[in-house]
Order: C-alpha cells, then sequence, then structure tokens
C-alpha cells in the first residue's frame, strides 16, 4: 500500500509537467472586424460570409448587427453566431446580446481560433439603443495578458463620448497588459468620441480616410485601437486593408477590415 501510495504521489507531481500548454497566441495577430448587418439584410448570405471569413484567415472576429433566433427580413431564424462560427472554421465564438428582439436576441459576437481564459459583456451607457462591450482576456506567448475587446457604439456623438469613456474606464477598473479593440464605432477618427480613446489607445485602422460604410464620400467607421506596456507599441503589420467586395454584390452595407498587428518596442 506504502509504494502504490508512493507512486501515486509521483504520477501527480509530474501530471503539471505532462499536461499540455496553455494556448498561447501567437506573435503576429490577425484581427478582423464586420458589421454583418446580420438580420437587417434582406436573405443574408450567411454561407457566404462564412467564406469571407475563412478566407480571410483572421485570430478573431469582431461581428456586429448579429441576430440570434430572429429572423427577419426573409432571414431564418437561426444561430447566426454558431452558425458562421462553423462554417468560418473558428472552434470558439461568443454572442454578446444587447437587446431582446422579436423573440430573439440582437447584439455582438467575437469568433476566436483561440480558447479565451475568460469573457465578460458589459452594458455600455444607453441613449437611444443598449449597446454593449465585449472583452475577452488571453495569454500571449511571452505570458502577458491580452484584453481582446469587441464593441458596437451608438448614435449620436455625445451617447458615443459616454460610452468610449466607459470602454476606458472598464480597462482602468480591470486591467490587461495590453489591449486591442475593434468594433463598428459610427464615428471617424478625429471625432471627440474617437479622441477619448486615442488619448489612451493608438488608432491602427488602415486606410482611415477611406469608407467602410458603403458610402464612397465617407471616411472609416469600422475601426481598431490597441495599448501595449510602457515600451512597447502595437505596429500595423502588411496585409492589414479594407476588404472590399470587388465586383461581387455586397454582403452588409459595410465592409470587413482586417487588421495584421504585432507588439514591437516602441520608437
Amino acid at each position: 500500500m506504502r509504494l502504490a501510495r508512493l507512486a501515486a504521489l509521483a504520477l501527480a507531481a509530474l501530471l503539471p509537467a505532462l499536461a499540455p500548454a496553455q494556448d498561447a497566441l501567437p506573435a503576429d495577430l490577425a484581427y478582423l472586424t464586420f458589421n454583418i448587418g446580420g438580420g437587417a439584410v434582406s436573405d443574408f448570405d450567411l454561407p457566404r460570409a462564412a467564406q469571407t471569413i475563412k478566407d480571410l484567415g483572421a485570430d478573431f472576429v469582431a461581428l456586429q448587427e448579429v441576430d440570434q433566433y430572429v429572423g427577419r427580413n426573409r432571414n431564418p431564424k437561426r444561430d447566426t453566431a454558431g452558425d458562421l462560427a462553423k462554417a468560418a472554421g473558428y472552434p470558439f465564438h461568443h454572442f454578446a446580446k444587447a437587446i431582446d428582439l422579436r423573440g430573439g436576441e440582437y447584439g455582438i459576437a467575437l469568433l476566436s481560433k483561440h480558447k479565451p481564459l475568460s469573457v465578460k459583456v458589459i452594458p455600455l451607457p444607453k441613449t437611444n439603443e443598449q449597446r454593449v462591450l465585449l472583452d475577452a482576456r488571453f495569454r500571449m506567448a511571452d505570458g502577458k495578458t491580452l484584453a481582446l475587446l469587441a464593441t458596437h457604439l451608438d448614435f449620436p456623438s455625445s451617447a458615443r463620448q459616454k460610452q468610449t469613456q466607459a470602454i476606458l474606464r472598464h480597462l482602468k477598473e480591470n486591467p490587461a497588459d495590453r489591449v486591442l479593440l475593434a468594433g463598428d464605432l459610427n464615428a471617424n477618427l478625429g471625432s471627440p468620441e474617437l479622441d477619448i480613446l486615442a488619448a489612451e489607445l493608438t488608432p491602427l485602422t488602415p486606410e482611415p480616410d477611406k469608407f467602410t460604410y458603403l458610402d464612397p464620400d465617407s471616411k472609416a467607421i469600422d475601426h481598431f485601437f490597441g495599448r501595449a506596456l510602457p515600451g512597447e507599441a502595437w505596429k500595423a503589420l502588411p496585409g492589414s486593408r479594407r476588404v472590399t467586395y470587388g465586383d461581387q454584390p455586397p454582403i452588409s452595407d459595410h465592409i470587413p477590415v482586417l487588421l495584421k498587428a504585432r507588439v514591437v518596442p516602441a520608437p
């Protein structure tokens, strides 16, 4: 019995070393933001949206205007976030409800190729329609924590200013070593609401002077922001871009926007 007990203790001591390493993120990350208009668009082409997401191959995908079991404008009642994740090859997804809608739910979602350490949904200050912030935490390869944030801000500018202030307050109360924020922020860089973010986070949006909402006369309203540790900076890498539809009909009234980024020593 004594030998068996000693053997069991020895095995228990070895288990942590034998366990697989935690899913650490690669050094280069790709983050896609895409307002899919999943219920507002008639006959939303989910298979084509999924193929577009799959082809871009991002580690993470922030989705806005996601209908969950709503079924409007000739779209079926379905698990939009789950169906997109499955079809595009993402093993992890999380839907964040903003409001109840027609017997279902409406909000934002995050698709991920990596298992998060935690996921929280934080209500943002409400003016017209309730909006939320999704905060997923990950471990990077160097052991640092990443707060991967996704959101969809409201109207008007005064509401968005309160919401961006709330996002920064959330980060102050729930700190992380590094931050990446993506979403439909419904504002251009240089607006008062995005200046609030830019005071603490670095804009990383590719081609911010070109439209991401299908109005060629507009500028980007789908954005990325980041923050790294002192002495570091997020760097946008080649391949970061607006993903235009070309000769194909649009999937949504927004286009996908892809950020490829890496943490580098600060200049």
